[in-house]
């Protein structure tokens, strides 16, 4: 097995780095500049890259044989392997021929010969991979009417048509799954074959839907096809037949982009429909919902979350028995689910909106990229213990390695012009590695295939000593592994800070009541209820601490005239004298007590906080649903009465 590396393309430079030093290697040379895109093969042993006028493939592993291949073959702008790595293809932008007709802008090439094999016409750059299985024995492409399915894959003709109109999507399961003992819980068994995920828009005022089916149930029920491996055909004859009927189908509405999910084993799908548009004006961001649909019908329906707010995101468990879903208004919860869609486990309440799991299953990675600060958490999944903490601020790219022991997070152009680069993170949370990038646009490690996949220990192994990269570029002061920060607290009004009721306002599940068991914050010693007892001048001691004494006016005036006399006779001792005379006026100024004014503005403000409750009692009664703030507040009312009680007022 090769030693894991990762590939990185910039605006300036390509190359691979080989771990554990992450010495960038000389496979890729080193003034390789303005490449396109790359792309590994699905075992990880291929790399193939874009530049110029030339597509080249070599092998990524440096211990490997192979030799390199160049592809005379100008403005490629994707590429991708097929599952076996057989044949790479490449996307070029679609250009009319002088005779009207569209050139095959999607290319089929032999990796070991660079020949070119096949090809056809794409339309858009969106979803133009080949749909392949995963033994390379059929192609899938839809058409305006019909899925076409191809055998072999680059056959001349299809061995299948499917008529069906308004298609939008196909999502085909690779059925596979971890070698025993590679996770701490047994996998779920693979599916005996391949199955299809059709998404069929709305139409007429008919739902859109989303039907599973295996692939024979698409396949002629006779097929006279033969073919040899260059895809050329003595005898094809192209069958065609209506969409079939299935047990697997899931009917909804507001879907104006579908992500598709199947599990490892290809039992079940999970699919997140979003909208573009809240009707209801509750999220710019559009509408999402969350379902989940098993291939033999036993279970489709909606994934319910408990609190209200957007999917950020969602991941299969490798061993196919479970799901994790981020989810709700931030701090969002992140929740795990079990193979019937009901709740297992919370992972608590954080700003998180990205989630991955190692390969091997036993470690789950939550995280708050984007717009959020970076923080990310590692969870052992078995035991639920959070396993390290750390802070990648400003990543664009985060993905595990295929040893489980590396996670590697990326910071892209054009998301972000500054700061781009790679950093290596131990899977215990400590920074092994940084690599600046100026123009970083790509950057991921070689992959492996699941059943390649090696095991992982039951505990996290020590973390290896961090090169001399992380001394020499980072930043001073960056918290990794649960550095010590002090969290945030929820916002409350000026005025409602240090009263009981001031936890009415926090938006978080999990907050947790002050030490006294009041629920609330201990007001300063200057404060009475969060807001000034009286006017206070620096210097002086506070309101009430010492009696006030009247001010006499004519005793002003001769204290005045006696400092006069004496400064014409005593200069000297002027200054002295003056100070002392000052500071005892100023003693006994008379401040006025203001704490009866602010009491009364506090009982005024509390009687408002109650008539709000009783709106939302009403409210409540009527049969309307709450938020949870709302609700809070309601549970704060007694709260509220017995502090205007301590006031000295009425409730």
């Amino acid at each position: 097995m090769s030693a894991t590396h990762y590939a990185f393309r910039a605006q300036k430079t390509a190359g691979i780095a080989d771990g554990p030093s992450w010495e960038i290697s000389s496979r890729i040379p080193a003034d390789t500049a303005a490449t396109r895109c790359y792309t590994h093969s699905s075992d990880g042993g291929w790399l193939a890259y874009a530049e110029g006028s030339n597509v080249h493939i070599l092998p990524s592993s440096s211990s490997s044989s192979s030799s390199p291949v160049i592809i005379s073959q100008p403005n490629v702008l994707a590429l991708n392997f097929s599952p076996l790595s057989t044949n790479l293809f490449t996307f070029e932008r679609p250009v009319k021929q002088e005779n009207g007709d569209m050139h095959k802008n999607v290319k089929a090439w032999n990796v070991k010969t660079g020949e070119e094999v096949g090809g056809w016409y794409s339309k858009s750059m969106d979803g133009w991979e080949p749909i392949i299985t995963s033994d390379e024995s059929h192609l899938i492409r839809a058409g305006a009417s019909d899925i076409a399915v191809f055998q072999p894959p680059l056959a001349p003709r299809p061995i299948s048509r499917v008529r069906v109109e308004g298609v939008k999507g196909i999502f085909l399961s690779a059925p596979t799954s971890l070698a025993a003992g590679v996770t701490s819980s047994k996998p779920v068994h693979p599916h005996q074959e391949p199955a299809v995920a059709i998404w069929i828009g709305e139409k007429k005022g008919a739902p859109a839907s989303i039907s599973l089916y295996p692939l024979s149930s698409l396949l002629p029920k006779s097929s006279t096809a033969t073919a040899n491996g260059n895809g050329t055909s003595e005898e094809i004859k192209t069958e065609t037949k209506d969409l079939p009927n299935t047990v697997a189908r899931k009917a909804f509405y507001k879907a104006d982009k579908l992500n598709v999910k199947w599990n490892n084993a290809g039992t079940q799908a999970l699919f997140m429909a979003q909208s573009d548009v809240d009707v209801t004006g509750k999220s710019y961001y559009g509408e999402t919902n969350l379902y989940l649909v098993s291939l033999d019908g036993s279970f489709d329906g909606l994934v319910d979350l408990d609190k209200e707010g957007p999917i950020y995101d969602f991941t299969w468990s490798p061993n196919s028995r479970e799901f994790v879903v981020t989810y709700g208004y931030m701090p969002a919860r992140v929740q795990l689910f079990d193979s019937k869609a009901k709740p297992v486990f919370s992972f608590g309440s954080q700003h998180r909106n990205f989630l991955l799991y190692q390969p091997q299953g036993r470690l789950l990675l939550s995280a708050g990229f984007g717009n959020l600060a970076g923080g990310v958490d590692i969870w052992d999944v078995s035991t639920r213990n959070k396993v390290a903490e750390f802070k990648a601020s400003n990543s664009s790219h985060c993905e595990f390695s295929p040893c489980g022991q590396y996670i590697l997070t990326a910071t892209l152009s054009p998301r972000l012009r500054v700061d781009n680069g790679v950093k290596i993170w131990w899977c215990g949370g400590q920074l092994l590695h940084i690599q600046p990038i100026e123009e970083l646009y790509q950057a991921s490690f070689a992959p492996r295939l699941v059943k390649d996949i090696q095991p992982f220990p039951a505990v996290v192994p020590k973390a290896p000593e961090p090169n001399e990269s992380v001394a020499k570029y980072g930043k001073k002061g960056d918290t990794t592994n649960g550095g010590d920060s002090k969290p945030a607290g929820a916002y409350r009004p000026p005025g409602a800070r240090g009263t009981l009721a001031s936890d009415a306002y926090s938006r978080r599940d999990d907050d947790k009541s002050s030490p006294n068991g009041s629920g609330a914050s201990t007001p300063t010693p200057m404060f009475r209820g969060g807001k000034p007892a009286g006017r206070y001048i620096p210097g002086s001691a506070p309101p009430g601490s010492a009696p006030k004494e009247p001010v006499n006016d004519d005793k002003k005036k001769r204290t005045r005239k006696r400092g006069k006399g004496e400064n014409e006779e005593k200069p000297a001792a002027a200054t002295s004298g003056a100070v002392e005379q000052v500071t005892e006026d100023v003693s006994k100024v008379d401040i006025k007590d203001e704490g009866d004014d602010a009491n009364s503005k506090k009982i005024r403000n509390l009687t408002k906080k109650l008539k709000a409750i009783e709106d939302l009692k009403t409210r409540l009664a009527g049969g309307e649903v709450l938020e949870r703030t709302q609700v809070k507040k309601i549970e704060s009312e007694q709260q509220v009465r017995d502090e205007i009680a301590s006031l000295g007022g009425s409730a």
